[in-house]
C-alpha cells in the first residue's frame, strides 16, 4: 500500500512537471507574440524585428533555465535514490556477511589473552600499578605493544578492561595529586575514583567496569556488534558459554576485530 503510494506521488510529480514546462513554455511564447504584434500594429517592420530580437534574447536563457531546473531535479533525485539503494544494498549486504561469521572462528581465546587478575578480595582497588604497567609493557602478535588489558577474577570471569589511553591519563591524572600517585608502590585503587566523564559515568571506576558487552561462544559477528552497539563507550566485547556476565571468559573480540571483517 506504501508503495503504491509512493509510485502515485511520484507520478504525480512528473506530470506536473511536464505541465509545469509545457504550460510555462507556451504562456511565454504566447506573451512573446503578443508582444511582437503589438509593436507591429504601432511602428514598422523596423520595431518589430527590434521587439523580437529583445524577446528573443530575454526569452531564450528563461526557457533555458527552466527546462535546466526541472531536468537537474528530477536527475539529481533519481541519482540520490540510486545511491541510497547502493548504500542499503551495501548495509545490507555487511549485515548479512557478519550473520554467517561465528564468534568462536574469530574470538581471541582466553589463554592467549594478556589479563590482570584480582586477589582473592575480587576488588579491582587491590591490583597494583606496577602490575598493571607491566602487562601494558607486553608485546602484541603484531610487534607492539598491547592497547587492553582485560581484568579478570580468579574464577575467570571478566570485570573489566583497561585501555592504554585511558591507563595514561589515569596516571597522568593521579600524579597531579596533593599527593603524587607512586607506581612502584601504589594500588589501582589510587586513581580508580579519581574523575573521568563518559557516557556511562563520571569516574575511571565506571568506564573500566562498564563498557565491557558479553555474547554466547554460539552467535555471530552480527550479534557481537548489537551487543556492543547497545553499550555506550564500548569498544569489547567478551565471549562466555551463554553470554552472561558472571560466566568464566572463553574469548574475547574488540571493535577492531570486527571492522576488520566489515573491510575484507
Amino acid at each position: 500500500m506504501a508503495d503504491s503510494d509512493s509510485d502515485k506521488q511520484t507520478i504525480y510529480r512528473a506530470k506536473l512537471g511536464i505541465y509545469v514546462v509545457i504550460g510555462s513554455s507556451i504562456g511565454v511564447v504566447l506573451l512573446g507574440l503578443t508582444v511582437i504584434i503589438a509593436a507591429g500594429a504601432r511602428g514598422g517592420a523596423a520595431d518589430v524585428q527590434a521587439t523580437a530580437q529583445t524577446i528573443f534574447t530575454g526569452l531564450l536563457p528563461l526557457l533555458g533555465t527552466w527546462v535546466g531546473t526541472v531536468l537537474a531535479f528530477y536527475f539529481s533525485k533519481e541519482n540520490f535514490e540510486s545511491a541510497s539503494r547502493s548504500t542499503l544494498d551495501v548495509v545490507r549486504s555487511v549485515s548479512e556477511r557478519l550473520k554467517v561469521i561465528r564468534i568462536a572462528e574469530k574470538m581471541m581465546p582466553a589463554n592467549s589473552i594478556i589479563k590482570a587478575f584480582l586477589s582473592d578480595s575480587n576488588k579491582l582497588d587491590d591490583l597494583t600499578l606496577k602490575d598493571v604497567q607491566g602487562l601494558f609493557d607486553h608485546v602484541g602478535s603484531n610487534g607492539q605493544k598491547i592497547s587492553r588489558v582485560l581484568i579478570v577474577r580468579k574464577d575467570g570471569v571478566c570485570v573489566g578492561i583497561l585501555h592504554r589511553s585511558v591507563w595514561m591519563e589515569m596516571l597522568v591524572l593521579g600524579a597531579q595529586q596533593a599527593t603524587p600517585v607512586i607506581i612502584q608502590s601504589d594500588a589501582l585503587g589510587k586513581v580508580l575514583d579519581l574523575p573521568y566523564q563518559s557516557k556511562v559515568g563520571s569516574k575511571f571506576r565506571e568506564f573500566i567496569t562498564k563498557t565491557l558487552a558479553y555474547v554466547a561462544q554460539s552467535g555471530t559477528l552480527a550479534d557481537a556488534k548489537s551487543a556492543m552497539e547497545a553499550i555506550s563507550g564500548c569498544q569489547d566485547v567478551i565471549v562466555t558459554a551463554t553470554g552472561k556476565p558472571d560466566e568464566a571468559m572463553l574469548g574475547w573480540l574488540s571493535n577492531v576485530d570486527i571492522a576488520r571483517q566489515l573491510q575484507a
